[in-house]
């Protein structure tokens, strides 16, 4: 295990994450109607819940997840380890949420179906979310009308607050986000069939034990899927595709398995990848000369009362 120290998430954000967040963030009043609808609705709502109907992971009650966990968090150089949760919720499943009190949460079928690298994989995904600071945005997007109809927007001076373009800029954000995190993934497991396999996990596909299931070649369905994701790639490159991608997936929450498996091979194939895994980083002694945001890990400056990352107000 290489902890990646002083990791800045920008160093692996995927450049749509990016540009759909500037579009995000370019609408006036987003950050604030974000934060009044989490401080409003969400945020003791998640702790309650979390706190009161998940059962919390340790080193006592799940040695070996628990040290999955915790090696996916220094290797992305977190300094304080969020929680891990496990909730009994009836599918495949993980997520980070939280903004003051950030965690991550499985379902008792991660556990179930997803051997050690997948679970890297999948652990290293939903912390990079609360690395890269998405978990505000991507908390309130599937519900964002909602929640706006209980607020009373002319109090906010925000009466001409444009919310169905808010709606489909923010859905399409954090369908982008699920890039970023990804490439967080992968870089914890350092195993492209790992990441893939755990993505089409997610979806559906057998659990571990599937190889007593005569009709089924794993390891030759893998590689048709990675060769169906290269076959894609080629796809995409049109314009007009990505049109029609925008449409058919609105109404998704991530994007489709084969772009995903897509980006992390062209990722894993464009250097940039073995550029972070071998990049040459300050010591532990150095990096304490520099300040750090404690939520989304971006550098700051000492007089910066506001990270400009992720908003984060700053002690």
């Amino acid at each position: 295990m290489k902890r990646l120290i002083g990791l800045d998430p920008t160093e692996y954000e995927h450049p749509e994450d990016r540009d759909a967040l500037d579009k995000l963030e370019s609408i006036p009043g987003v950050r604030k109607i974000a934060f009044k609808i989490w401080e409003v609705f969400l945020d003791k709502v998640w702790y309650i819940q979390s706190t009161g109907s998940f059962v919390e992971v340790n080193k006592e009650n799940s040695p070996k997840l628990y040290s999955i966990f915790i090696n996916a968090c220094e290797i992305l150089d977190f300094d304080e380890i969020p929680p891990l949760y496990i909730n009994n919720a009836g599918d495949i499943n993980a997520f980070a949420i939280g903004v003051n009190r950030p965690f991550v949460a499985l379902s008792y079928h991660c556990i179930e179906r997803l051997n050690d690298s997948e679970m890297s994989f999948i652990l290293g995904h939903e912390l990079g979310h609360i690395k890269s600071g998405h978990v505000l945005y991507r908390s309130i997007a599937r519900k964002f009308q909602d929640y706006l109809k209980q607020l009373n927007l002319i109090t906010l001076g925000l009466a001409n607050f444009p919310a169905a373009g808010v709606e489909i800029a923010m859905s399409y954000w954090s369908r982008m986000s699920e890039l970023t995190s990804d490439r967080a993934g992968l870089l914890v497991c350092k195993d492209l069939d790992a990441a893939i396999t755990g993505i089409i996990k997610l979806s559906g596909f057998p659990s571990n034990d599937c190889s007593r299931i005569s009709y089924l070649d794993v390891e030759k369905f893998k590689e048709t899927f990675k060769k169906q994701a290269r076959d894609f790639e080629s796809f995409e490159l049109e314009k007009l595709n990505k049109v029609v991608r925008f449409y058919v997936t609105k109404d998704m929450s991530h994007p489709w398995l084969v772009l995903r498996a897509s980006e992390l091979i062209k990722w894993l194939e464009s250097g940039e990848f073995d550029h972070i895994i071998n990049k040459e980083r300050l010591s532990s002694e150095e990096k304490t000369e520099i300040n750090f945001c404690s939520k989304c890990r971006s550098e700051i400056k000492e007089e910066d009362k506001f990270c400009g990352k992720c908003g984060c107000k700053l002690i």
